[in-house]
């Protein structure tokens, strides 16, 4: 039945009437009497079984709804745990199902319902986990990747702003990852296209997009208004692995052999350079001694090869016109 609908109050009100009229002419004043207490234990009967609780743990918000307009009434945050109260003495075993019932209704992890009242989902207050895999995302440079990425967050109802509590009731229940996983891919896009290939293979590459990510989507989840999610830290936030095609890995490696050799090949002369620079006149001089000698062994050493050749070549032509006057 829909209270908002007058046709129904009107015969409420009609039957009650009639029941009153027809009272009064079969027992007068006593009649009136008799339909008025039992009108007040029609109420008191309905108010009793209308008088409900849920019960939300220390871990968990309800979210509470009128159940005869299906509008968002409220947030009902589960009581923090309390080490001294003795919850074993509202539970009696032999008492009858009804005295439980009463009872219950004082257990501070039971939320109080008014009659029109009823929880229809209910929000972890732990900790949570988003993941997914983002692919096809274009560099600076245009170059295709696939990033792994993974967030942990926290549903907290006390921050969302009060104009969106009743979009926010119908969404965290269900779909907080969601929210969180379009937040980050949103953000990832923004800054993996204002990125080089190189710069993301760099030495702390991974540690300053997750910085830089965390600083995003915390942006987005409390700018223009707050989604409800307490702050994600750098801690929170994983990226990785960041794959990309099979040959422009193959050419990053090569890029980075040939950057090691480099630097290596540098390094060697920056020594040399040093043990050159603590050399005095007199090793100098050695060293030009030396090399002016060596200059000298390589001339003889061609002299030679060059005379050994001359003298076989020689060798060679007397032998074939020894030869060649034989016969005669």
């Amino acid at each position: 039945m829909n209270l908002r609908q007058p046709i129904a109050i009107a015969m409420l009100i009609l039957f009650f009437g009639f029941a009153t009229v027809a009272a009064y002419q079969a027992f007068g004043l006593s009649g009136i009497l008799i339909m008025i207490l039992l009108l007040v234990l029609v109420g008191i009967v309905l108010y009793i079984s209308f008088r409900k609780a849920a019960l939300v743990d220390e871990m968990e918000v309800g979210v509470v709804f009128n159940r005869f307009n299906n509008s968002f009434i409220r947030f009902a945050v589960g009581a923090e745990p309390d080490s001294a109260r003795n919850y074993n003495t509202y539970y009696k075993p032999n008492w009858i199902p009804f005295g439980r019932t009463m009872l219950a209704i004082n257990d501070p992890h039971y939320v109080r319902l008014r009659w029109f009242e009823e929880v229809r989902s209910r929000i972890p207050k732990k900790s949570q986990t988003a993941k997914g895999e983002l692919k096809n995302l274009r560099t600076a440079d245009g170059i295709p990747v696939t990033v792994n990425w993974k967030v942990s967050y926290t549903v907290d109802v006390t921050l969302i702003t009060p104009t969106i509590k009743h979009k926010m009731a119908r969404t965290l229940p269900e779909n907080s990852e969601k929210v969180i996983g379009g937040k980050v891919e949103r953000a990832l896009k923004h800054i993996i296209e204002l990125r080089t290939i190189q710069s993301l293979y760099g030495l702390g590459a991974i540690q300053a997009l997750e910085q830089e990510l965390t600083q995003r989507v915390d942006r987005q989840l409390t700018q223009p208004v707050n989604l409800g999610f307490q702050t994600i830290k750098p801690k929170d936030v994983s990226l990785g692995p960041i794959i990309v095609p099979s040959e422009v890995e193959k050419a990053l490696e090569l890029a980075h052999q040939r950057q090691i050799q480099a630097e290596t090949a540098a390094g060697a002369l920056v020594r040399l350079q040093q043990a050159i620079g603590s050399f005095s006149q007199r090793d100098m001089h050695h060293l030009a001694e030396l090399e002016r000698l060596r200059i000298l062994d390589d001339k003889e050493i061609r002299s030679l090869y060059l005379s050994d050749a001359f003298i076989r070549s020689e060798a060679v032509k007397i032998k074939k016109n020894l030869n060649g006057s034989s016969p005669s």
